[in-house]
């Protein structure tokens, strides 16, 4: 066994978990909109608790802010936005000059920008699940990863803002990396919207970025005895895409589709802290091996013409929602269910959790990534010919889109 997994995996408080869960997504938080006074009072919070867990500050003028400009907003003005850095230095003389990068955004849709459902628009959208559950994880292995021996490598620990108007913290970073530069980066874990496990299994997306990623989650599921999920084919899903474009390799852990995914119903009351202690102890493994392991991941590129499926976080021109909820984890052909969102023309359609759906408006359904093309050639009202399969049984229906 590698080092780093020799010593029990440490036990991460769900109480401490749901408290940062509860502050983040508080309504006095204003939902962390873009450049909104929630969303700085959510960057002093991050920046609290990482100096209280021994971090050095990693940020602009011996801070732990990264500030830059960016406009957006529904009045589209120019605001500042800031990541937050951490930094865990590395204690062997090897590894100067390299680091393991650990991350979660911590932005929302403050009152519907952007990309509201067109019935909430105007409404606090909270933002437990994304992504103030990945921030709380983030802080805890700050605390955690801090009060243990040092590291051999430095490790980093980065809080992103503008992630839903477009990665605009992570592609900050990539353009101005620091406490080392963008070839001393080992890889990066982040985490984003992890707060609905149950009794499913942590997904680890974005596989394919390195060869050994599958290799490292199935050791660390061996070790903690907790069921992770591979999933190759969702890179553009959240920040890990601007790394993985940058040649570095990157995965994202995640726990799931929700129907409340970009609702004002995204309360803290629906997340699930004992899960995000789960979630906690997979994310710290796979950071050890990052910070300890003797040879660099082997870096994959997306080959040629290749679709990514996105997920939550990866915005994009679609105006339209069918309200199927996909299983991230299948890899088609078609798009299997996880569930339908009650109400929508899906549901009306008469789709549910299980149905691998195969044909949308007379055009194949390869995986994730082609439905989402699809939908987004449709306006809403347009009425499209459905076909799945249930049970080997092909089914058709017609459903009438609405507006997303």
């Amino acid at each position: 066994k590698r080092a780093a997994l020799t010593a029990p995996p440490a036990t991460y408080s769900a109480a401490r978990l749901e408290a940062h869960v509860d502050f983040l997504a508080a309504p006095e938080r204003e939902g962390r909109g873009f450049g909104s006074a929630g969303l700085e009072a959510a960057a002093e919070y991050i920046g609290e608790q990482f100096a209280a867990a021994g971090l050095l500050p990693g940020g602009d003028d011996g801070t732990y802010f990264q500030a830059f400009t960016a406009r957006g907003g529904v009045d589209d003005s120019e605001r500042r936005l800031r990541n937050v850095i951490g930094v865990l230095p590395g204690s062997d003389p090897r590894f100067d000059g390299e680091a393991a990068l650990v991350s979660a955004h911590y932005d929302h849709l403050g009152f519907g920008w952007p990309g509201a459902r067109a019935d909430a628009a105007g409404q606090l959208h909270p933002g437990a699940d994304d992504n103030a559950s990945g921030v709380a994880v983030l802080i805890e292995l700050a605390h955690t990863l801090a009060a243990a021996p040092a590291p051999p490598r430095t490790i980093v620990f980065i809080a992103f803002s503008g992630e839903e108007a477009g990665l605009l913290g992570s592609r900050h970073f990539v353009a101005n990396p620091r406490p080392v530069p963008m070839t001393g980066i080992l890889g990066i874990v982040n985490m984003d919207t992890v707060g609905r496990l149950g009794e499913q299994p942590v997904s680890i997306l974005a596989t394919e970025s390195a060869r050994e990623w599958p290799f490292v989650f199935s050791g660390i599921s061996a070790v903690t005895g907790i069921p992770t999920r591979s999933v190759p084919g969702a890179s553009e899903s959240s920040d890990q895409r601007v790394f993985i474009d940058a040649g570095v390799p990157g995965v994202q852990i995640f726990t799931g589709a929700a129907f409340d995914y970009h609702r004002p119903s995204d309360t803290p009351d629906k997340v699930d802290a004992a899960g995000m202690a789960r979630v906690a102890t997979v994310a710290a493994e796979a950071v050890r091996y990052l910070a300890s392991t003797d040879k660099r991941l082997t870096a994959v590129a997306l080959a040629p013409g290749t679709t990514p499926a996105p997920g939550p976080g990866s915005g994009g021109s679609r105006r339209v929602s069918l309200g199927a909820v996909p299983d991230f984890a299948f890899k088609g052909p078609g798009l299997r269910l996880d569930g339908v969102v009650p109400g929508s023309p899906a549901e009306k359609a008469g789709l549910r959790a299980g149905d691998v759906l195969t044909q949308l408006a007379g055009e194949d359904i390869s995986n994730l990534g082609r439905f989402n093309d699809l939908l987004k050639k449709q306006q809403p009202g347009d009425r499209v010919e459905l076909r799945w399969i249930r049970a080997g049984v092909e089914n058709r229906a017609t459903a009438e889109l609405v507006e997303r």
